[in-house]
């Protein structure tokens, strides 16, 4: 009796483990905004992206790279990103739709980065 009560709790713990998602992630794309033109693509829109393919998203920000010139010349681009916090287990999903971890935005040599900031929706 007492071996099934063993066998019993250890199949409990594997099936809970296949719940386990991972550490979470951040994951951005360009917003694809355009001076003068556009905002760009909404964070919600965004996260369609993601939800279409069975990704949860958590928490969805607002972004602006940091460190890069952007020319003030209508039409050209504004280094505002969108960002999405995803479990680690999807981040190759999340890539392979053209995804990629905000971690790479970060060069302390070259000192560039990101930031938070509001979302605009025009």
């Amino acid at each position: 009796m007492r071996s099934s009560g063993y066998l019993s709790f250890f199949t409990t713990l594997v099936l809970l483990s296949g719940c386990n998602a991972g550490e979470p992630v951040m994951v951005y794309e360009s917003r694809n905004a355009q001076q003068c033109e556009t905002t760009g693509i909404t964070p919600a829109d965004s996260a369609a992206k993601l939800a279409a393919e069975n990704i949860e998203v958590t928490e969805t920000h607002c972004g602006r790279r940091t460190g890069v010139a952007y020319p003030a010349a209508c039409g050209m681009g504004t280094g505002t990103i969108l960002i999405h916090q995803i479990a680690e287990t999807d981040l190759v999903t999340a890539r392979n739709i053209g995804f990629q971890e905000v971690s790479e935005l970060i060069d302390l040599d070259a000192a560039t980065g990101y930031e938070f900031v509001d979302c605009e929706d025009k």
